[in-house]
């Protein structure tokens, strides 16, 4: 695909490429459907720039990545037409229930339909090969990155460490972090500002990035060695999580299924202490009657 070929060749083309190449991950619906001087003018490029960053993309010029494209959206399900949010306001409550079901089951095909491969399996290899896993989220990313965290804990396939909250919070995990590491981060727009702190802190001691986020103007993107984006268009002034949380849930069983040791036994035996403390908690209460 295209738009993979896309993301994949990002983090090595020039400044100026790169800039091009978000614009389409963001817009790339529309590419179809836009002339070479026409999307030249929308980005703030040359024509020719244009032309070369598509041959950079192995395609001979203009005319071929676009025909390209057209025809992989000729493929794709039109998409729903937004819902403002006054339009919702006077809706009946079971049809207001339904468009917003709707749009969430839209953002989840979106996502799942746009998962690279490639992506998710360097990020199962960067569990596999790193020594520690950092796992690092702010504000409403904290509580996905959570769940990401618990589900490595119970593996027990690595040790994992959070980074979140203030920089005092987490300076010392950072300073810890060596190239034998990988770092998951999770971040929706707003993008937080601790996140691309964290982020540059890793890579600048050559730790390995992966993302998870909803596009490319995450400034995390272009130094993450993968991503994993998830459909996020919302009817109301919020995030959609539930893209991530299925990517996230999806990465999981892979990491499951790759690796060689079997992590069925690690998880079975957290069940098991796990049954052991309510059990403990529920002879404490009857002690105390």
């Amino acid at each position: 695909m295209v738009q993979e070929r896309i993301r994949e060749t990002l983090s090595s083309m020039s400044p100026s490429f790169q800039e091009v190449g978000r614009w389409m991950l963001d817009n790339y619906d529309s590419i179809g459907f836009t002339s070479v001087n026409e999307l030249s003018k929308i980005i703030g490029v040359s024509n020719a720039s244009l032309v070369r960053y598509t041959q950079a993309l192995g395609f001979s010029g203009y005319k071929q990545f676009k025909e390209t494209v057209q025809e992989e959206l000729r493929t794709k399900l039109k998409p729903d037409s937004n819902v403002v949010l006054n339009e919702l306001d006077v809706l009946p409550i079971k049809k207001k229930l339904q468009k917003l079901a709707d749009n969430e089951i839209q953002n989840l095909s979106k996502t799942l339909k746009g998962l690279s491969v490639q992506s998710l399996s360097r990020m199962v290899q960067g569990v596999l090969n790193s020594d520690r896993i950092f796992v690092s989220g702010f504000g409403v990313s904290k509580n996905i990155m959570q769940i990401f965290e618990y589900a490595l804990v119970s593996m027990q396939i690595k040790e994992v460490h959070s980074i979140t909250g203030s920089i005092s919070d987490y300076s010392a995990r950072l300073a810890s972090m060596n190239s034998s590491d990988s770092l998951f981060i999770m971040t929706m727009p707003p993008y937080s500002p601790e996140a691309l702190q964290v982020a540059n802190a890793a890579h600048a001691r050559k730790v390995k990035v992966y993302l998870f986020t909803d596009s490319a103007a995450c400034p995390i993107y272009p130094i993450a060695d993968s991503v994993a984006c998830s459909a996020n268009n919302s009817l109301l002034l919020t995030n959609s999580f539930v893209g991530m949380v299925a990517v996230i849930q999806v990465f999981i069983n892979m990491l499951l299924l790759g690796s060689d040791e079997n992590l069925i036994p690690h998880m079975k035996a957290v069940v098991a202490t796990e049954r052991e403390g309510y059990a403990w908690l529920k002879s404490q209460k009857e002690v105390l009657r």
